[in-house]
């Protein structure tokens, strides 16, 4: 998941300060995002299915409820894939990885890459009939630096904004304190409507589970643990979605997700391999479905706690990798379809370095590893300890995920040969994103879902953001490894900030600040009918129009 915070001022504080002098907009960004490579599996291209159709009801699934529907405290793909339909952002990335218009239609930036203006359209209204203003924007952005305020996905975007203002109705200018090599996707931000909190206490407001829309759909009702369900918005001023009802059904349960999508009674669902295999048996001329396969840049880890005395040396957790048979997972668990990583990047990001080799499975070394570090067993009992403290731990999981709980059984047997004692712990979404957002865990069993194509690992793995601060959850501290973060995501030429990367993934790969396991195939499966699907290398859902562009041919 794409999550990020760091404590810094309110936007109100900027207003207090002199006003500096700084040179004006000269061209309207229009870059496209770092080029990630087209893998093997290739591309859809959804526009390619024909007319659409419009009319009729979407069936979609939510493994996990939402925790929320307020734009600023989302944390998690859940609340992401319903925003989608409701919240339009200034900015969205198209299948290519370009910023293309959303409520804004242009950003322009400085000369020297501190100042940008973000335009709305005219055009832009919210569904109660006010228009969407700069006055929201602003809003929107002061809450993301309300130190009080969780906002997850956002905060570190903004925390050197130097300052924020209304230049008129529909620009903003914001003001930073240096350049970001990747500051344009900062601007790829939802807008919260500033007059339905008045009065509100934002942490407990009700359009935190009844968005105000700026999106083509609307929320109607929201059951508890069953559904959500959405209908078209009739005040939005632009191309309308294909359908006239979305309906997602929240189904924690895999087997029973399953289920109904291969009786017709889901549309869409994303399989583990084993599922892939058994609609791949059905054959094409069975009643499901049709699949879709493709890499992305999402991958999977185990977050180890670096602040716990059981993952505070290095090599302990270059052993807690040396354990996990991940060719294994990548034959047996999935089939084949997946990559195994040796840094926080998927193999088709500009920051991964192919010559990184992963760490093995060994397990005589990881034993010499941990024998190293000093744990042994000193009382016979079969569990290794050191100073008083036996080797055992929690290796906590979402209740949604199989896969998860799978690759935690796997290594679980194998530390347990090697005398270390892991209690795989399956926990309810919203709890378990609790734990793991607070860093209140000693391992945890993690994916990464990318909302953007930014490679910067500054705000997961910089020790200025360990909770409560920011989203390095494992708290990882490397001075080299802070050092080349912020060198990285301050060099403007591509080619030297690449070098940097790949300088900072062999620490990575060598410090082990987690398990970084693989990156998995996207395997996702669609009712026949289904028409208009686009992947890319952000996935199905982190690209515009996405789901938009979904329809139904009629049979």
């Amino acid at each position: 998941m794409r999550r990020a915070v760091a404590g810094v001022l309110l936007l109100a504080a900027f207003a207090c300060r002199a006003r500096q002098e700084s040179p004006a907009p000269t061209k309207t960004l229009a870059r496209p995002t770092p080029q990630a490579v087209e893998p093997g599996l290739g591309f859809l291209d959804g526009t390619r299915d024909g007319q659409p159709e419009p009319g009729g009801t979407l069936y979609r699934r939510l493994a996990g409820e939402p925790t929320t529907l307020n734009a600023v405290l989302q944390s998690g793909v859940f609340e992401a894939q319903v925003l989608q339909y409701v919240q339009r952002n200034l900015f969205d990335y198209d299948a290519k990885l370009n910023q293309v218009p959303g409520l804004a239609e242009s950003l322009e930036v400085s000369s020297d890459g501190r100042e940008y203006v973000v335009t709305l359209k005219a055009d832009a209204v919210w569904e109660d009939g006010k228009p969407v203003t700069s006055r929201d924007v602003l809003f929107t952005v002061e809450k993301i630096h309300d130190p009080k305020v969780p906002a997850p996905v956002f905060k570190s975007l903004f925390e050197d904004l130097e300052k924020a203002e209304a230049l008129d109705a529909r620009r903003v200018r914001f003001r930073f304190r240096q350049p970001y090599a990747f500051r344009a996707m900062a601007f790829v931000l939802p807008v919260l409507p500033e007059h339905r909190f008045a009065g509100q206490r934002f942490l407990s407001a009700k359009d935190n589970r009844s968005p105000l829309s700026n999106g083509p759909y609307r929320l109607v009702k929201w059951k508890t643990q069953e559904s959500l369900e959405l209908e078209r918005n009739p005040r939005y001023p632009w191309e309308k979605g294909n359908f006239d009802r979305i309906l997602f059904r929240i189904l924690p349960d895999n087997v029973t997700a399953f289920r109904l999508l291969t009786s017709g009674e889901l549309d869409e669902d994303q399989l583990d391999a084993s599922q892939k295999a058994k609609v791949e048996a059905l054959g094409p001329s069975g009643p499901c479905c049709r699949l879709v396969e493709f890499y992305n840049l999402d991958f999977n880890y185990i977050a180890l706690n670096n602040r716990s005395p059981l993952f505070s040396d290095a090599r302990v957790r270059r052993a807690m990798t040396m354990l996990l048979d991940r060719a294994s997972l990548v034959r047996d668990l999935y089939r084949g379809s997946a990559r195994i990583i040796s840094g926080p990047w998927a193999p088709d990001s500009p920051a991964y370095d192919a010559s990184v080799e992963p760490l093995p499975f060994n397990p005589e070394q990881a034993k010499r590893l941990l024998a190293e570090a000093g744990w042994g067993d000193t009382n016979g009992n079969g569990t290794l300890d050191r100073d008083g403290r036996e080797f055992e731990f929690d290796l906590v999981v979402s209740a949604g995920s199989d896969i998860g709980r799978q690759i935690d059984e796997m290594l679980a047997a194998e530390l347990a040969k090697v005398g270390v004692t892991a209690r795989v712990r399956q926990m309810e979404w919203s709890a378990f994103v609790e734990k793991v957002d607070a860093g209140d865990f000693d391992a945890a069993s993690l994916g990464w879902s990318s909302a953007d194509a930014n490679p910067d690992p500054y705000f997961y793995w910089h020790s200025s953001q360990c909770p409560p601060n920011g989203q390095n959850n494992g708290c990882y501290r490397s001075a080299e490894a802070d050092r080349l973060m912020e060198e990285a995501r301050s060099t403007l030429d591509a080619d030297k900030r690449k070098e940097t990367f790949h300088r900072l993934h062999r620490i990575f790969r060598d410090e082990a600040p987690a398990i970084f396991v693989v990156n998995p195939t996207q395997k996702h499966a669609f009712e026949k009918s289904v028409r208009g699907v686009t992947t890319s290398p952000l996935g199905l859902y982190g690209i515009w129009p996405g789901p938009l562009g979904w329809w139904k041919k009629a049979s």
